[in-house]
């Protein structure tokens, strides 16, 4: 049985991810040119929202930052590799967002690493 098309996400870093995990899943010929830059999209609010729960925590003005300036400061607050994983992962996260002509769509293994690192990084955020 294939479990039904995310309709609602909202809530944690987590349940964004796992939402991101069943669009991976989830096959359906009429979203082939959607789910990709919905699940890249997913991943990247997954990420900005457990860099906003380590701010909310630990240095609540960063969150009011722009997320460049956020990810500028993450190094002083979680390890250096993952702080870096970080940055990376949400440029390459927004880029599979928005449509660019003659480009091609993430691919679903190009996601799903995506979304491992975006789950290190929540992780540590939660740790940090």
């Amino acid at each position: 049985m294939q479990e039904a098309f995310p309709t609602e996400v909202s809530g944690s870093p987590d349940n964004l991810l796992d939402q991101v995990r069943i669009l991976l899943r989830f096959s359906d010929p009429s979203t082939a040119g959607v789910w990709p830059r919905a699940a890249a999209l997913l991943a990247r609010q997954a990420l900005e929202s457990g860099l906003g729960e380590l701010w909310q925590r630990r240095a609540p003005s960063v969150e009011h930052c722009s997320l460049r300036a956020q990810l500028l400061c993450l190094r002083s607050y979680i390890d250096g590799d993952t702080a870096e994983r970080a940055a990376h992962t949400w440029g390459v996260l927004s880029r599979a967002c928005h449509h660019h002509p003659y480009e091609l769509g993430p691919t679903a293994g190009e996601l799903r690493s995506w979304v491992e690192d975006t789950q290190r990084v929540v992780d540590a955020c939660k740790d940090g």
